[in-house]
Order: C-alpha cells, then structure tokens, then sequence
C-alpha cells in the first residue's frame, strides 16, 4: 500500500498531462497514471479535479538580509518565509548564503544548519563571492552541493561595500578567475550575475532624484536605461564562454537582453536568463497608477510593455528559463518615507509567485499550464542540478507536489499572507489560481492555510 494517492485530478508531467493522479511511498513518486490503475493509499485523497503541479523552485531567493541581518534574522527568515513559500507552492528555494567577507564555507554551514531547524520547504544555497579570497573556497562548496555563485556586477561605491566588496566593485579580471575557479571545482558550478552597468546608473540616480513624484516608478526607470544589462551581459558571457562556463543572468528586465542572450544561444553559447514575477505581471506605469511607490522599486526597474512581452516570448522560446521572486525580507518600515532613500527590492514574493505567473501568464493566453510548470519547476531543476530528483512530477522524483486550483481567486492582502514583512506588491490585485494543499518530499507542509506539523525541509544534495 503507497503512503498516500492522489486521485481524480490532472497531472502536469514533463510530457504532457495525465488525466488521474499519483502514488507516494517513502517521500518518491511511485506511480503515476489513471485513477482505476492507482492502488489506495495510506492517505487516500480525491483532488476534486485539480491539478497536480510539481513543486515550485524559486531560484533567487535572499533570507537573512534586510533589518538587523545576521545569523538570527537568518533564522527569523527561515521560519516565516519558507511558510510563505510552501503557502504559494514554492517547495524548494535557493537562498544566497549571508554577505559580507567572511568564509563562504561558514557562512553555509549556518545556513544549513538554521535551515534544516525551522525551514518548512527544503531548500539550496548560492554562495555570494564578493573577494577573491571566497574563491579559494570554491571546490569546497561545491563539495557541499552548492552550484551557483552570486556576483553583483551591478554594484559600486557604498552599494557596493555594504555588501562586504571592494568599492570598485567586481572588476572584469576578478569575474575571469572566478569563471576559472569555478570551471577548475569539477562539476556544474555557475556564475550567478545581477548585470546593469552602476556608473551610467547611479550618475543617473542622481540626475533624476526627487524627480517625477507622480510618475516614481517611470522616473526610477529612468535611472538604469534599458542598455545597462547588456552592457554588461555580453562581456560576462565572453569570459565565460572563453573560459569553459555557463552564466546565468538573474532578474533579466529589458527586451534588449532577451535578444542577446537569444543570440547567444544560438551560437551554442551556455548562457541562461532569469527573469521575475513581478516583471512579467507588472509595468512601470501600471504600478503607478496602483500607487506601488518604493514597494516596487527594484534595480533593475519594472520596465514597460515591450520589455514584458518580451520576456514572456524568451518564456516560450527558451531565452528565459526560469522565474523567481528576487525575495527579501525586508520591513514595511524600510519601504516608507521619501522614495528615493527607500530600500531597493521587492521584499516578499513567493506566497504569490503561483498566482501571479500564472494569472499573467495562462489566464492571458501568453502561455500555458505545462510552460508555467517548465518554466517554475523543471527548467530551474535542471539548471541547478536537482532534477530529476525535483523539478518534476515522475517516478522516482521526489514527491514535491502543489494541488493546485486554478479559479481559486484571492485579492492578496498582508494580513492573509505568511510573510512576516507585512506588505506585498500584489495587495489589491485580483489573482487567480492558488495551491489548496502542499507536499513535500511526501509530507502535507500546506493545507488550505494551515501548516499541519513540525517543519521538515532539507538542503538539498545534488541530484543522483
């Protein structure tokens, strides 16, 4: 008898769909197919029709940072936001290890041990380099399971020191020996890169303060031109293809980026576009016109139509391959007060990354079921070497399941949210499609706004 069986609903594998439901034993998917065919369970459950989503991944996640960073907002974070996420179906997230230039190898030790305490959803870290110093410790971390490595080429000056770089930033010569390291760790360790030129960006910062307090978002817009990413998208990806390795580009905003990097895989060239919710569901003058004010302010900006439909075509196409949230835990007080000294970031997002995707995306006709789930859940897999034991819904994977109902409407407000921020960018929107329950290696994590249980997420080895 399998632990548990889910049946009469729609299962979204990554070949397609399946009409019928699933088997569990052991936390692993055991079977999968009509329900005449499924044994009953331990647990039996109807799904009334739902469909059955793998498990999200949210590949760019910050816990730990924001009001009093450190090792016990480190932990704070892993309790409240990992309810969050398996709330919004996130089941596993990859959170950058804390800042600063101490050892990356301790700081993910922490990490690994707070999160196997208190995180509700299982979990991967990405190490932030920020000296050269933290690459001798590559081969190390990777050891460890870690693939991906966080280089903030988008920073400088004060930005840049806060996080514990030298104030030039990461130099070109710095980014080339990193691909190195990283190529020289033996295995399919990456460079993560926010990239969006800090010169040209903060001389406009400061040309455009105070500026536009009608029009905050479009003016903030105006402060990182479109140009900015792929100013410095192309020469990582020429380092990177020089020397051996793929690079991943986080939060990509502008349409000139996803023709680049378009082009660039063309050419056989491993280079990987993450965009965000946000900046699929949202424009700058939208959010605007909600009044979203420092609540959306990002670097880069929410940008326009023609930016997010361009993103939306890299969905399907492949230029993009994943969506996360760029999450933070940032305070609502940090979010307050005169725009343009607010705190840059978004803040919480991955109670609503379901949601939201799939009400700007599916409801719309831009994409459909089985993108979301690639492009949530299995693209992110595979890049981060998790798949197949996450990432999808077949035998032997684990069984990271969202029951998934896709007319549940909800008008998101703090209140109901899991977060422990106290506001979101989607307060006020209409969104539709919610998880109903939440598993997790095979356990219930989510039903239907409780949290049955004690926590039981892992980091994450690499897949076998």
């Amino acid at each position: 008898m399998p632990d548990l069986t889910l049946r009469n609903g729609t299962v979204v594998t990554p070949t397609g769909l399946v009409r019928g439901g699933l088997t569990v034993t052991d936390g692993v998917i055991t079977s999968i197919g009509a329900d005449p065919e499924l044994p009953r369970g331990d647990t039996d459950l109807d799904v009334a029709g739902r469909y059955l989503l793998p498990g999200l991944i949210d590949p760019h996640v910050h816990l730990g940072i924001g009001d009093g960073a450190g090792p016990e907002k480190l932990r704070r974070d892993f309790v409240t936001e990992s309810r969050d996420a398996a709330a919004g179906g996130v089941t596993t997230m990859i959170t950058t290890t804390l800042f600063g230039t101490g050892s990356r190898g301790e700081a993910a030790e922490l990490a690994i041990a707070e999160g196997d305490r208190h995180s509700t959803v299982d979990y991967r870290l990405t190490a932030v380099v920020t000296t050269r110093e933290h690459l001798r410790e590559a081969e190390a971390l990777v050891s460890l399971g870690i693939r991906s490595f966080k280089f903030f080429l988008g920073y400088k000056g004060e930005q840049a020191e806060s996080f514990g770089m030298n104030a030039s930033g990461i130099s070109w010569d710095f980014f080339y020996q990193a691909c190195e390291a990283l190529g020289a760790a033996g295995a399919t360790a990456f460079p993560t890169i926010h990239a969006e030129d800090p010169y040209v960006r903060d001389f406009l910062t400061e040309r455009m303060r105070g500026k536009g307090a009608s029009r905050q978002l479009q003016t903030w817009l105006e402060t990182s031109p479109n140009i900015l990413e792929p100013m410095q998208i192309y020469p990582a990806a020429l380092i990177a293809h020089e020397v051996g390795t793929p690079v991943y580009v986080v939060h990509t905003s502008a349409w000139q980026s996803v023709d680049l990097i378009r082009e660039l895989k063309e050419k056989g060239w491993p280079v990987f576009g993450e965009t965000l919710a946000a900046f699929l569901y949202w424009t700058a003058p939208e959010a605007d016109a909600k009044d979203k004010g420092a609540v959306a302010k990002i670097q880069p900006p929410i940008r326009l139509d023609r930016d997010r439909d361009a993103l939306w075509h890299g969905v399907l196409d492949g230029t993009i391959t994943s969506i996360g949230t760029d999450c933070q835990m940032y305070s609502k007080d940090s979010r307050q007060g005169d725009f343009w000294d607010a705190r840059v970031g978004l803040g919480p997002g991955m109670g609503t990354l379901l949601p939201a995707v799939h009400t700007s995306g599916v409801l719309t006709g831009r994409c459909t079921i089985e993108d979301l789930a690639r492009v949530v859940s299995e693209n992110t897999a595979r890049r981060f070497d998790l798949y197949p034991r996450k990432g999808a819904l077949a035998v032997g994977s684990d069984a990271d399941i969202v029951v998934f109902d896709p007319g549940a409407e909800r008008v998101p407000s703090a209140a109901d949210l899991h977060s422990a921020a106290g506001y979101s960018l989607y307060e006020g929107e209409r969104l539709v499609g919610w998880p109903e329950r939440v598993f997790v290696r095979g356990h219930l994590v989510y039903d239907r706004g409780e949290f049955p249980g004690e926590p039981i997420g892992r980091h994450v080895p690499v897949s076998p």
